[in-house]
């Protein structure tokens, strides 16, 4: 069998929400042609054997198709920056992280939980259940917003389209403040410019005034049984790292339970007006 190049990391703590993780990796490897690396982080160096054979004993029990290419790897740490140099050294496109929401992200990778998405330039595909194979990632929300970052994630969007046939849905925060109501339009613009040239389907809905607009996607998601939530991490220019908003935590944990794709922006690329 081809050796596949590109790569999926899955962080393994021998939950039900761990094999969740890997049910949706091999659909994503199916699709992109990428192998998947199924990752434990332990305490001490010598637990590495051993924690390598229990993730080849747990990946046999999560029923995954036959044909996926799998590799184990196991590092000593913690898991806050373990996860992040695994992704990094492997040139992982996704990770693919199971959680119970906050309080089961929190058990998963310790106080740090939010902040090992948002520390790492990789994207991260963040589920709660088992996946919903028919339409996969077919109909996907993606927030517009007045941050500079908004634009970033449309590469992604760009990316899924391409492997999933996905359509954008595009919802538009609701705000009255001229300034910021003119920096929304603008990436509105943009977004419709962007998917247009691409020739991605898409569909615009505005959200209501009255709700709070972490409130109203994780509503409006589950309204028209979308696939996919597509947001970008928060980085506040006072501090040297990306931090979560508390609705972007709210959004990971939604209710819906739909798998939300965490893009961090990148400090490397911001030169750059538009993406190709």
């Amino acid at each position: 069998m081809e050796k596949n190049n590109k790569t999926l990391l899955v962080p393994c703590d021998f939950t039900e929400v761990a094999t969740n993780a890997l049910q949706h990796a091999a659909i994503l490897s199916a699709k992109l042609k990428a192998k998947i690396i199924a990752f434990n982080v332990v305490k001490k160096e010598k637990d590495i054997v051993d924690a390598i054979e229990q993730l080849k004993n747990f990946v046999s029990k999560a029923c995954l198709p036959k044909g996926i290419e799998i590799e184990f790897s196991a590092k000593a740490g913690n898991i806050y920056d373990a996860i992040k140099e695994e992704a990094e050294t492997t040139g992982a496109i996704f990770v693919i992280m199971g959680t119970h929401g906050i309080t089961g992200m929190q058990k998963l990778i310790g106080s740090k939980a939010i902040k090992v998405i948002a520390n790492s330039i990789i994207p991260f595909i963040v589920v709660q259940e088992k996946p919903v194979t028919k339409d996969y990632f077919s109909k996907i929300v993606v927030p517009v917003d007045f941050t500079v970052e908004n634009k970033e994630k449309l590469r992604w969007a760009h990316y899924l389209a391409v492997y999933f046939k996905s359509s954008m849905v595009l919802y538009v925060v609701n705000i009255t403040d001229e300034v910021l109501l003119k920096k929304v339009k603008a990436n509105l613009l943009f977004a419709k410019k962007y998917l247009d040239e691409r020739e991605i389907n898409y569909e615009i809905h505005i959200a209501p005034s009255v709700n709070k607009f972490s409130d109203s996607i994780i509503e409006f998601t589950n309204k028209i049984n979308a696939n996919g939530l597509l947001i970008m991490t928060t980085k506040d220019p006072q501090f040297t790292d990306y931090i979560f908003a508390a609705a972007e935590q709210q959004i990971i944990a939604n209710t819906a339970k739909t798998p939300v794709i965490c893009i961090n922006p990148r400090t490397d690329i911001k030169k750059y007006v538009g993406f190709h």
